[in-house]
């Protein structure tokens, strides 16, 4: 895999995210909190951040998360091989 990424409705302050994995009930971190660069497009207004995992590689079944600082909810995508 070489990037992942995300992005959050709004502009807010202080908006920070961080990359995490979830293989058989295991959770573990695989970045630090970074903080988002907010970008307008037309009317809507986001959070956006991204990384460059260099060509890190994961097991089938994995579940790679990103978690934001400013809301609840965690998505994720499953690996597939």
């Amino acid at each position: 895999m070489k990037r992942a990424g995300g992005w959050m409705e709004g502009h807010g302050t202080g908006v920070r995210a961080r990359l995490y994995t979830v293989y058989k009930g295991q959770r573990t971190d695989i970045t630090r909190w970074k903080d988002a660069t907010p970008v307008t497009a037309g009317m809507t207004k986001f959070s956006n951040v991204g990384w460059n995992l260099k060509g890190r590689s994961f097991r089938d079944g994995t579940w790679l998360c990103i978690q934001f600082n400013k809301t609840d909810g965690t998505p994720c995508a499953r690996i597939h091989r």
